[in-house]
């Protein structure tokens, strides 16, 4: 490390103003980067300091010079590199959590965004150059208020396994309510091979069938796409589903061999002038016929639904072409015996192979035998994107709202354990559906590639609610189950569509994957094949050090094949990403980013590969790949002589550094695949947890715990050897503190009074490793959170890291 910029040498009120610029702009649900914006808040000589504190804006694979980022990834650590003292003084904190503004914030990169090849947000149409079109979506306002239901807590019925609430959100009595959901299971709760799955309402059984199945390692099932029927529904009323282990039975109802789908596309392109070159048209229905005759390409089956999957291409009107990109792919859901069909409307711009991959300029009509069900006006569709629109034909939606009983969807371990006791303010519920609708009008120009949320340009310095084991907003919803930040979720998973990092491979009609392809990249390296790039530009830049978690948990709720599709899509991509050399071939090894993109790349990988029904094409290939990375890491780490004793990660742009909040990240994602059981996942967690727990836990052997919440630490020393006493790794990082007693000591880094710092970032640590079964993670866990007391109404208000123990 060039020592001029070690944290010794730069003035402690410049740090501090740093780091509280890095860690408020995670107040900022639309953080909208402006590096050149940024570097005028600071003087020139401490732009670098800035970067650092910030974690650099890496784009994730740090490897050869022709492999790194243009953006400087120079870092330093604070005065005491733990974060710079809480002196108020300098810079004034909240004390208290604040529900986020209401105020809208600019939605796109303005012209001070970096200068990459994908992040230019043009105020006109980004393909045409034109101005918007004459015919401008209208400014999004407030659906009409449904019904009022309650939203008490419930509970099952004895001898349940678990349970749902449906309610009836309509003003009037509905006869016929069909309900699909996803559902997670515990372990040995449901043997799908062996036993049948009922469902009851007051102790009387209903239709209820089961799809999509995963399985969990011992055979019974993780997790399940289930559909119901509820019929006679009044206004406002609420039914208990409670789901039993039963009799295994079969059926085998009947579906129209002609249903009365008929829907039509029809799309005007749209050229550089803004004139139209030509109307594309998709006529699916005689596919849907050939599918059902023959019985492809089903998705769901039973006495309640039935969905098949309809892939179409545009042919142009005129000559009858098919277009080269452009695809649809109709989720269609048949309900009562056919007559009543949800179709999930997917267009996508997401082809691998085919030459000159392309923005596409159109406007979008949807009809059923020529009547408009939906116009989406003309906006710029981006390279390797897609987005969707659910439309219902044949009879209205149901109007219902679904709540899991979220303890046994928690305690299932299909993510993490959100701590259920915490209550989010209804001022932030409130504010965060009011700001999703001054998003979707300052946005609108943009039509289905808005950004929503989620900041543009990843890479962009500062934290943000998308980072984190999930977003705010997921983590919101899990507590709260509010149907307001319900649709503020699926908004940002939709977002997450439009960024161009969706590569369906032509030939096998899925995601690229680097078993049929070795030598593919979509990012780093050089790509064999050679993959065709787009000159286009967009309003996003990608990378795996600042992805959220945007699909997991919305296709966990809802069941929807969209959202599957895009989990899918992540994890296909941040494993097609990394350079192949590095990642060696088809071992789909993520071990050459930094260690935040790591464990972000590792969750992607894990969501998918537990996520995907077992009877998937790639269900075995993300198992593979999760296993292969889980195999390096043990090999790497567990009984190395090479590596820290005391099991800290060295930082990959200096040998002799850690990073505690980058562990503590790896730590959260190894929780998730121990809890899990995924094969050696336990092993490694302990090797990472002597330093993630061990640094709360050894103040009687010399490391204070107020100085946990590390940012950069030393774990060599001034010779580069491997410190491997807590007493040496203390004196080395914080030598002004040696000699005072640990109770003496208060926390003066990490932001211990709020959600959003790296003391957030370990209370979650501590949960998740607690529930994972690591030694000594409990008592830390309980110790930390006493220290930290002016946390929890923080966290209350924004969850992210709210993990708490079993």
């Amino acid at each position: 490390m060039n020592e001029k910029f070690h944290p010794s040498t730069i003035h402690q009120a410049t740090i501090r103003r740093i780091e509280y610029i890095e860690i408020t702009m995670q107040n900022q649900p639309v953080h909208t980067p402006s590096f050149s914006g940024y570097k005028k808040m600071l003087p020139s000589i401490v732009v670098l300091a800035a970067l650092a504190a910030c974690g650099g804006g890496s784009t994730g694979e740090l490897t050869t010079a022709t492999d790194l980022p243009t953006e400087s990834t120079a870092k330093t650590n604070n005065p005491k590199a733990a974060g710079p003292a809480q002196n108020t003084s300098v810079v004034t904190e909240p004390t208290s959590p604040t529900a986020p503004s209401t105020t809208p914030e600019p939605s796109t990169p303005t012209s001070t965004s970096p200068p990459t090849d994908s992040t230019t947000a043009p105020t006109t149409d980004t393909s045409t150059g034109t101005s918007p079109p004459p015919t401008e979506p209208s400014a999004p306002t407030a659906p009409t208020a449904p019904v009022a239901v309650a939203k008490e807590a419930f509970s099952c019925a004895t001898g349940a396994i678990t349970c749902v609430e449906v309610a009836a959100t309509s003003s009037q009595t509905q006869s016929s309510v069909p309900v699909t959901f996803g559902q997670p299971f515990k372990a040995k709760d449901w043997y799908p091979s062996s036993q049948g799955l009922t469902a009851k309402v007051d102790g009387v059984e209903i239709p209820l069938q089961a799809d999509e199945i995963a399985s969990h390692q011992d055979s019974s099932a993780r997790f399940a796409v289930l559909s119901a029927q509820l019929n006679n529904m009044q206004s406002g009323q609420t039914r208990i589903i409670n789901l039993y282990a039963a009799a295994k039975n079969s059926s085998n109802p009947t579906v129209p061999a002609n249903p009365d789908w008929n829907i039509e596309l029809e799309a005007r392109v749209y050229d550089a002038s803004g004139n139209v070159t030509g109307t594309l048209v998709a006529l699916p229905q005689a596919q849907l016929k050939d599918e059902i005759a023959k019985n492809t390409s089903r998705r769901l089956h039973g006495s309640v639904a039935s969905e098949y999957t309809v892939v179409t291409g545009f042919k142009n009107k005129t000559t009858g072409e098919v277009h080269p990109h452009l695809t649809a792919r109709l989720h269609t859901r048949l309900h009562d015996g056919g007559n009543r069909i949800r179709t999930d409307v997917v267009l996508e711009n997401t082809r691998t192979w085919t030459p000159n991959p392309a923005n596409i300029t159109y406007d979008l009509t949807i009809k059923r035998n020529g009547t408009v069900l939906h116009s989406q006006p003309k906006f710029t569709h981006y390279h390797h994107a897609r987005w969707h629109k659910v439309v219902w034909t044949g009879g209205a939606e149901p109007a219902q709202r679904v709540r899991h009983h979220m303890p046994y969807f928690l305690s299932t371990r299909a993510t993490w354990n959100y701590d259920l006791n915490l209550k989010v303010p209804e001022t932030v519920l409130a504010n965060e559906a009011s700001r999703l609708i001054s998003v979707r009008a300052s946005q609108a120009s943009l039509g289905p590639m808005g950004n929503v949320f989620l900041a543009p340009y990843f890479p962009g310095t500062g934290g943000r609610p998308e980072i984190g084991p999930i977003p705010r907003w997921t983590a919101q919803y899990l507590i709260s189950q509010d149907d307001r930040i319900r649709e503020v979720m699926l908004a940002n998973a939709d977002a997450a569509a439009a960024v161009p990092t969706h590569y369906r491979d032509e030939v096998t009609g899925q995601p690229v994957d680097v078993v049929t392809h070795p030598n593919i990249t979509v990012r780093f390296g050089t790509s064999s094949p050679a993959v065709p790039k787009s000159s286009d530009t967009t309003i996003w830049s990608a990378d795996t050090a600042h992805q959220g978690s945007f699909a997991y948990i919305p296709y966990l709720i809802t069941g929807d094949a969209f959202y599957l599709d895009e989990t899918i899509f992540w994890a296909a991509w941040n494993i097609a990403a990394v350079n192949p050399s590095y990642r060696e071939g088809s071992k789909g090894l993520i071990k050459s980013n930094e260690v935040r993109a790591q464990a972000w790349a590792l969750r992607s990988i894990g969501e998918a590969a537990r996520a995907l029904p077992d009877s998937h094409k790639l269900k075995s290939y993300f198992q593979a790949r999760l296993v292969n990375n889980l195999n390096w890491y043990a090999e790497k780490y567990i009984n190395s002589p090479t590596e820290s004793s005391l099991g800290a990660i060295q930082h990959p742009d200096d040998p002799n550094e850690t990073s505690p909040w980058q562990n503590d990240f790896m730590s959260i994602v190894f929780s998730q695949q121990a809890e899990n059981l995924e094969p050696k996942a336990s092993e490694t967690l302990a090797w990472f947890s002597k330093f993630t727990v061990g640094r709360f836990m050894n103040d009687d052997n010399g490391f204070c715990a107020a100085r946990a919440p590390g940012y950069y630490w030393f774990y060599r020393d001034s010779a580069g050897k491997l410190i491997t006493t807590w007493k040496d790794l203390f004196a080395r990082n914080y030598p002004t503190d040696v000699g005072t007693a640990c109770s003496k000591l208060t926390i003066d880094g990490g932001y211990p009074t709020l959600s959003i710092g790296y003391a957030a970032y370990a209370r979650g640590m501590l949960g998740a490793t607690a529930n994972a079964g690591v030694p000594n993670a409990k008592e830390g866990y309980d110790k930390w959170k006493a220290m930290t007391p002016l946390m929890d109404a923080s966290l209350a208000s924004d969850p992210t890291w709210a993990i708490s123990p079993r």
